[in-house]
């Protein structure tokens, strides 16, 4: 079954929540593009081990940045996923500037904007979430919409078989 969840954490978090509601999947994938800080080239496809949330800001409250709050009082700041691969997403609400990659004392290796919200929604649920994305651009360098539409159709094409590879090692 596949769910497109729109664009940004918000969107992504309510779509897979509702499709944990709906559906009671035994895994979930948070599939699509990212950016590269620098790791990974064009056309790489990766599946993250974690992905933290630049957005999330509660230093003030003496939690380090990127952590939340969790309904039952506990603190989250780097989710786990189910990749072994080692490498981090960052994932925001925002298109990522590279400007200052570093999360509190985390450095992610590339950025999307969907894979926290999914990871949140399934974490609540202890369901086991995947992010595979493909890497349609480096951040920071100047990329033509043309150029990156082609990246997107070369995405749709690749990550099928990538994702049928990750869920055939569970």
């Amino acid at each position: 079954m596949t769910i497109v969840t729109g664009t940004g954490p918000v969107q992504a978090a309510v779509a897979a929540s509702y499709a944990i509601a709906e559906y009671k999947p035994d895994v979930i994938i948070s599939a699509g593009s990212a950016g590269s800080f620098g790791r990974f080239g064009i056309g790489d496809i990766i599946s993250f081990s974690s992905v933290i949330s630049p957005d999330n800001d509660l230093t003030r409250f003496h939690l380090p940045k990127g952590s939340v709050l969790r309904p039952d009082r506990s603190t989250a700041s780097v989710m786990p996923l189910r990749g072994a691969s080692g490498y981090i997403l960052s994932s925001s609400a925002a298109f990522e500037s590279g400007a200052n990659r570093t999360i509190g004392d985390v450095m992610p290796d590339a950025a999307d904007m969907e894979a926290y919200g999914v990871a949140m929604a399934c974490s609540f649920s202890s369901i086991p979430c995947f992010a595979i994305k493909m890497i349609t651009d480096i951040i920071g360098e100047n990329l033509r919409i043309g150029d990156y539409s082609s990246r997107l159709r070369a995405m749709r094409s690749a990550l099928p078989e990538i994702i049928e590879k990750e869920l055939m090692l569970l």
